[in-house]
């Protein structure tokens, strides 16, 4: 963009003794530009709730298995393990998972019960969607698709699920990497990626949690 003011410049300057119609010519010319450049700015996109069947659209474009823990397939590596313990712990570990596990990719978060909820809970998941432009109702859209440079919300919403003691998905079409959290209690992963399983083993062991051994 700095490019494009600076030719501007140059062409004020040149156009100072110019008739009239040259003028015109280097005007339209900068629009022209202009445009060609704004063309290729990037907007940063923002998280984009979807409904139960635009779930199922976006798991299938990226062959990932919808709801492993109760369907008929899964990716081929999985462990179960027990949750962290408190918000604070629970957050460092998302936060772990996406920056280590599921980096640079986008994701797809989608509760699936939250049914002894209290409103203060719900006040702060529909904050965060309505701060994205939301205004549905979770139930009408449970889904959450975050680019990768929105793994902030991402942690957030799984963290603040598992704290509520509801159930939630973290689906990344990285590995076919799943992340299931069981009311707060457990979790529980799959991936086809020896690599991903071994970094959780390690996070298992730096957060101090165990293997519920199923």
């Amino acid at each position: 963009m700095s490019v494009l003011f600076s030719w501007v410049n140059r062409q004020n300057k040149n156009s100072a003794n110019q008739p009239a119609h040259a003028m015109a010519g280097n005007v339209s010319i900068c629009i022209q530009a202009f445009h060609s450049v704004a063309d290729e700015l990037v907007v940063p996109q923002k998280m984009k709730c979807i409904t139960e069947s635009q779930i199922d659209e976006w798991l299938g474009q990226r062959s990932i298995h919808k709801d492993p823990y109760h369907g008929n397939a899964s990716p081929t590596l999985y462990l179960q393990f027990y949750a962290p313990t408190n918000h604070g712990r629970i957050d460092a570990f998302v936060r772990y998972y996406y920056n280590f596990i599921v980096p640079e990719v986008d994701s797809l978060i989608q509760m699936t019960d939250w049914g002894t909820y209290e409103q203060s809970e719900m006040i702060a998941i529909e904050g965060i969607r309505s701060n994205c432009g939301e205004d549905r109702m979770l139930i009408d859209a449970p889904g959450h698709i975050l680019q990768f440079g929105e793994k902030e919300i991402g942690i957030s919403l799984f963290s603040l699920s598992a704290s509520f003691a509801w159930s939630s998905y973290l689906y990344s079409p990285r590995d076919h990497s799943t992340l299931f959290n069981w009311e707060g209690e457990i979790f529980d992963f799959w991936t086809d990626s020896v690599h991903a399983l071994s970094m959780i083993r390690i996070m298992l062991n730096q957060f101090d949690l165990t293997l519920t051994h199923k």
